[in-house]
């Protein structure tokens, strides 16, 4: 009986722990306040570095990659620290993501630009792999 009640005051301490530790800032998550916090020139260094690797950017292509990435994350910056992100809609961020394809069609070769493309294409197909979105099978439903 001891045992028992000694297991279920560890189980509630454990429980009361974890509230605790969500209470904080940051809310127990990297990236909360007092986590790691959204730098956008890290952002935009880790995102020029993966498309200099797989596409093999040139130097000059680097620096124009790494300018638009950079200037992407602060205006990213800004809408998540106004709220706006939160309210954006389905078309106004596929507006972003076509201005986002025009100004790397005019820095990427054809051949760079069409790679790139099915890249994307693979990253979004695994976003919906067994448990995520679209269940078993993966993958969002085919756009009409």
């Amino acid at each position: 009986m001891k045992n028992v009640i000694k297991l279920l005051v560890a189980g509630v301490m454990l429980v009361a722990g974890s509230f605790v530790s969500m209470a904080q800032p940051g809310g127990g998550r990297p990236g909360g306040q007092g986590g790691r916090r959204f730098d956008p020139a890290q952002m935009a260094q880790r995102r020029a570095d993966m498309m200099k690797e797989s596409l093999k950017l040139t130097d000059a292509q680097y620096a124009k990659v790494l300018e638009m990435y950079k200037e992407e994350s602060e205006a990213m910056q800004k809408q998540m620290q106004s709220g706006e992100r939160l309210r954006m809609d389905r078309e106004t961020m596929e507006k972003q993501r076509e201005e986002q394809n025009k100004k790397l069609k005019a820095i990427l070769t054809e051949e760079q630009f069409k790679t790139w493309t099915e890249q994307q294409q693979e990253m979004r197909r695994g976003f919906g792999g067994p448990g995520g979105p679209g269940g078993p099978g993966g993958g969002r439903p085919p756009r009409p």
